[in-house]
């Protein structure tokens, strides 16, 4: 080969590898191969695909090249006619040639040497770049692999972070957390999962006025307050998720009952994907409306099992205690009050009065026995403790006598100072006593005392049972 012929080589070589890729590349080869023996055609074919031509326009068949194979002298081509044909495979790929035409006078031995050297090189280029381009792919694809499970690991510990943040707001529902604190433990907890400068709320009707909306609690940031109630007002109006820009909103219900609904600003800077976002907001207006229903529910227990005037539980709750610890069988007395003087009280300065010395009352009451005991309100003037444990009979006398001193202190009513004293039984848990039996002692007691010496305290003996049985004379 000629020191020319080398040079053209080298030159087609770096023009080949400057291509970048095996289109640009192919088609670099073609024009350089023509242009450097004057041919009117030039192809590339691999198998039955034109890869590359010069010189039969932009869409130019493949068929004309179908017969074209190694050892083909001459061929007739459109736009051109006969033309003598010169083909050389490329190195390292079976199938791929190249494929000059020419008009007018053969190929010669130096131009097809020529030629079959550029034929190599551009074999051995297009495999370099298949290579490189197979490569860049796998690391395109392991960039991508590794990106998503980036994300997936990412998605994964918000997920746990939800998981985790939800058991604690269960385990503070579970350990009686007051339904404000609880509400502002799940509002925070949903802005911690939405990052950066995103916000939770949560929108209810108002006590006082239903028809009016509040926010009751709030974490976060909002860029305007309206936004919330507007965003709110119509997942209530629609009892189902709605979303509007930034802000997405879920009802909450207490039961059956649409009661209002959580907010979430998913914030401008976030990179919280909507897919998350939808779970945070359903995971947690449903929390909400757990919290919501247990708080109603427990209110609503506690006004039933509970005297409305002075709060303390009434004897349906205190029975259903009583025969607890009876069944526990730990040492227990009952206190069983009747107030002396009550009725005068209510004669003379009215049931207002009365209901205010009542609430007194029970106030002293609550001071006066150990945290353990439990203090009632069975009706009227008579209140009832179970006290629980109790080691020693002595220990039930000494805080029956402590609430007899309490109760007899003066109390403040109507801005004048009344009196009154509580005459006060105790029974003693036993083998075989029900909590009804054992009130009804308690009771037989106080009506001794009552009857002997009111102010004081009586313990239950059998025999007055007996004496209330014996037929007066």
């Amino acid at each position: 080969m000629t020191a020319w012929s080398m040079l053209q080589l080298s030159e087609y070589f770096s023009a080949i590898t400057r291509a970048g890729d095996e289109p640009t590349a192919t088609r670099v080869a073609v024009q350089r191969a023509t242009e450097a023996t004057d041919a009117e055609l030039g192809a590339v074919i691999c198998g039955d695909v034109l890869a590359a031509s010069v010189g039969l326009g932009r869409s130019p068949d493949p068929a004309l090249f179908a017969g074209i194979r190694s050892g083909t002298e001459t061929a007739t081509f459109p736009g051109v006619g006969d033309a003598f044909v010169t083909v050389h495979a490329l190195a390292g790929v079976h199938g791929e040639r190249l494929v000059l035409a020419r008009a007018g006078e053969p190929f010669s031995a130096e131009e097809r040497q020529m030629l079959q050297g550029m034929a190599k090189v551009l074999g051995l280029a297009l495999r370099g770049l298949r290579t490189l381009a197979a490569e860049q792919q796998l690391r395109l694809e392991r960039e991508r692999e590794a990106a998503a499970r980036l994300v997936l690991v990412e998605a994964l510990e918000r997920r746990e972070l939800l998981l985790e943040t939800l058991l604690r707001v269960q385990r503070a529902a579970g350990q009686g957390a007051p339904l404000g604190e609880l509400l502002d433990s799940i509002t925070t907890g949903a802005r911690a999962l939405l990052e950066v400068d995103g916000g939770a709320a949560l929108v209810l009707h108002d006590v006082a006025d239903p028809a009016v909306l509040t926010v009751a609690s709030l974490a976060g940031v909002f860029r305007h307050r309206d936004d919330i109630l507007h965003a709110a007002d119509r997942a209530m109006a629609t009892a189902r998720p709605v979303g509007n820009g930034l802000l997405a909103a879920a009802p909450v219900h207490i039961g059956d009952r649409v009661a209002g609904a959580f907010v979430l600003n998913k914030g401008e800077g976030a990179e919280v994907r909507d897919a998350e976002r939808r779970d945070v907001l359903a995971a947690f207006s449903e929390q909400a409306s757990l919290a919501l229903t247990g708080a109603h529910t427990a209110a609503a227990m506690h006004e039933a099992h509970h005297c409305p005037l002075t709060r303390l539980p009434n004897r349906t709750l205190f029975l259903q205690r009583v025969e607890r610890v009876l069944a526990e069988n730990t040492g227990a007395a009952l206190l069983y009050l009747d107030l002396d003087l009550f009725k005068q009280v209510n004669d003379t300065l009215g049931h207002a009065a009365g209901d205010e010395l009542l609430r007194g009352v029970a106030d002293r009451l609550r001071a006066a026995v150990r945290e353990s005991d439990m203090a009632a309100r069975f009706g009227g003037d008579e209140f009832a403790v179970l006290l629980e444990p109790i080691a020693a009979e002595q220990q039930a006398w000494d805080i029956a006598q402590r609430v007899i001193d309490a109760i007899g202190e003066p109390f403040e009513i109507a801005g004048r100072q009344v009196l009154t004293r509580a005459s006060v039984g105790i029974a003693y848990s036993g083998p075989g006593r029900t909590a009804e039996r054992l009130v009804e002692d308690a009771d037989l007691a106080m009506y001794r005392a009552k009857k002997t010496r009111p102010g004081t305290c009586r313990a239950f003996e059998p025999r007055m049972r007996t004496d209330l049985l014996r037929p007066a004379c």
